[in-house]
């Protein structure tokens, strides 16, 4: 199981690597790949009233501009659980409805993984992180010439799984579907579905 929490770390480490390229890429050909940021501050809130059951999210959104109105790129960023914090590495698209208001209409989506990069993993108790999904709408208001406020309203579903398991250093194997080197395995599996209410800047 160990070997598939390397993969979410080395997917993470990919996605960084494109995410610093495609900045280096906008910067250095600024009309051509036109480098756009999306950074937000906000909370995850399930149905039940606001207190415990809310989360801290902060989330970077790196990409360039596809054409006028639709941005491409990567997401991340932290999400804070009571249990975990997830690392959010995303797949991520960024539109606007242009107006020639101050107002003009947001709308985006992210599709990736999640990592507990932050947990103390042992060998017997562990974290991975899983699958995520977070569209949403929202206003972009205006500043100045290349800058916009943002707030946004969506939904946000991550998985995560807590594993526990007994050695058995002479199961070199891997007997009855166990990772070699265990006795038994149990998986604990959390599905987050939260509302996500964020504050931003886009540019």
């Amino acid at each position: 199981m160990h070997n598939m929490k390397l993969t979410f770390t080395a997917f993470s480490w990919i996605v960084l690597t494109v995410v610093m390229i495609l900045f280096v890429e906008g910067s250095a050909y600024g009309q051509a790949l036109p480098y756009v940021n999306h950074t937000e501050i906000g909370v995850l809130q399930n149905n039940q009233a606001i207190g415990p059951h809310t989360s801290f999210t902060l989330q970077t959104f790196n990409g360039v501009r596809a054409n006028q109105w639709l941005s491409l790129g990567f997401t991340t960023g932290v999400d804070s659980y009571q249990q975990t914090e997830i690392i959010p590495f995303a797949l991520g698209a960024r539109g606007e409805l242009l107006s020639k208001t101050t107002f003009s209409t947001l709308f985006g989506l992210d599709i990736g993984m999640g990592t507990a990069l932050f947990e103390k993993d042992t060998d017997t108790a562990w974290t991975e992180g899983g699958f995520l999904i977070n569209p949403m709408i929202g206003l972009l208001i205006k500043t100045d010439k290349n800058t916009k406020l943002s707030l946004s309203v969506g939904y946000k579903r991550q998985v995560i799984s807590e594993f526990t398991g007994v050695l058995a250093p002479t199961n070199t194997s891997g007997e009855n579907g166990l990772p070699p080197g265990y006795h038994s395995l149990n998986q604990d599996k959390f599905t987050f579905n939260r509302a996500s209410i964020r504050l931003g800047v886009f540019f």
